[in-house]
């Protein structure tokens, strides 16, 4: 009687242990969707998605958070000053902007000049709200393209 338990404790942790090492096999070899062929979840103005988080910042960071995102407006500036490249959407009359941190090879994001309007498609990070006044609220996505 004592060796049916012993037996079946030991199949059952050995189940266990197996079904956590596929689970971790599997995370492990996981890899990100490719967003150059990704269907957005929905397309916005640059201009309607910096109006709605400065509205209502809670509601909208719901609404938007980790979704692919397709936002059109024009270009305030393309940052290369980090490891990487960065556009920033916006207008020119105000502080607000949406930072792209770009994914992809510098040539093919190269031909983005400030002032030209575009559509570029991310994942929503975050929302930054600017304290002092001075710099102006962020929307920030990653890997955009």
């Amino acid at each position: 009687m004592a060796t049916r338990k012993r037996i079946r404790l030991f199949t059952g942790i050995l189940l266990l242990l197996c079904g956590l090492f596929f689970y971790g096999y599997f995370q492990y070899q996981r890899t990100n969707q490719d967003l150059k062929l990704a269907t957005p979840d929905q397309t916005l103005t640059a201009f309607t998605l910096i109006h709605e988080f400065a509205g209502d910042d809670t509601l909208a960071d719901k609404k938007y958070r980790k979704r692919v995102l397709a936002v059109r407006g024009i270009v305030k500036s393309v940052d290369t000053t980090n490891n990487g490249v960065s556009v920033i959407l916006g207008d020119s009359l105000q502080r607000a902007s949406i930072r792209f941190s770009m994914e992809g090879p510098w040539n093919e994001i190269s031909d983005i000049q400030e002032g030209m309007i575009v559509s570029i498609k991310g994942i929503l990070n975050g929302y930054s709200k600017d304290q002092t006044g001075l710099l102006g609220d962020e929307i920030v996505f990653n890997r955009g393209y």
